[in-house]
């Protein structure tokens, strides 16, 4: 059986060549490196397993919190993919998927074709910057969702630091992760003390929660009394349930 996974990944998985043909995973992160390991964990030599992937390194996302602030560097926080996968018998194919053609079960990618009889496709995420006019690598303000943005904020931060500013960290409306934006929000008030900042430069935490400690979720037990607790302490000021319109040219961060 061959399975493979793409990221965005694929895994196209199949079976071997004493059954019919193996799934394929397509896709790359968590999903499609998790699911992979597991299927052939599970069912060793009777499937062929081949992850697809545009990216040939894994990094660890919820350490990007602390690349701007120099905390970590990419190479601290990503490794190679090839020797892992190849480590546990899992092929891997550093390749962008093209096309998927179901009746002939193949993947098409940038590196050649791959046949299949199940395929995952883990896509990941994706930025949404439209939401706000002014979001995005091309506008006015950072992110840290992927490794390139985290570096580019880094680079902000150190140009902030020369000419420091009113700060604004958000979670727009249609945010699915929030508890990053609290992670980096409290890091950046640290960031701010560390640089003897922290009275002087006023820090806002604009969120689309109805409350804070929503977390898409409804909230945790005790959690907004806790977070506001905390944000006083900091003396940040949270604006909830909060449309953001746009991100301004100037005075942002």
């Amino acid at each position: 059986m061959m399975i493979n996974a793409l990221a965005g990944q694929l895994v196209p998985v199949s079976r071997t060549s004493s059954a019919s043909q193996a799934p394929d995973a397509h896709g790359w992160g968590d999903g499609g490196d998790a699911f992979s390991g597991e299927v052939k964990h599970e069912l060793g030599e009777d499937v062929d397993v081949t992850v697809v992937s545009a990216s040939d390194r894994f990094p660890f996302n919820p350490s990007l919190i602390w690349l701007p602030f120099g905390k970590r560097s990419a190479g601290d926080i990503t490794f190679p993919l090839e020797p892992v996968f190849d480590g546990h018998g899992i092929g891997f194919v550093h390749a962008e998927a093209t096309a998927i053609d179901p009746a002939a079960r193949t993947v098409a990618t940038t590196g050649g074709s791959y046949g299949y009889d199940y395929l995952v496709v883990a896509t990941g995420f994706r930025n949404k910057f439209d939401v706000v006019p002014g979001l995005g690598p091309d506008g006015y303000a950072q992110n840290i969702t992927t490794l390139a943005d985290a570096e580019r904020a880094g680079e902000a931060w150190r140009k902030f630091l020369d000419d420091p500013g009113p700060v604004v960290i958000g979670a727009t409306q249609g945010a699915s992760c929030f508890g990053a934006a609290y992670e980096f929000l409290f890091n950046t008030s640290h960031q701010l003390r560390k640089a003897k900042l922290h009275n002087k430069v006023p820090l806002t935490f604009v969120t689309s929660e109805p409350f804070v400690g929503h977390f898409g979720i409804g909230g945790l037990p005790g959690g907004e009394k806790l977070l506001s607790m905390f944000l006083k302490k900091e003396g940040i000021t949270a604006l909830t349930g909060s449309h953001s319109r746009r991100s301004p040219a100037t005075g942002s961060s």
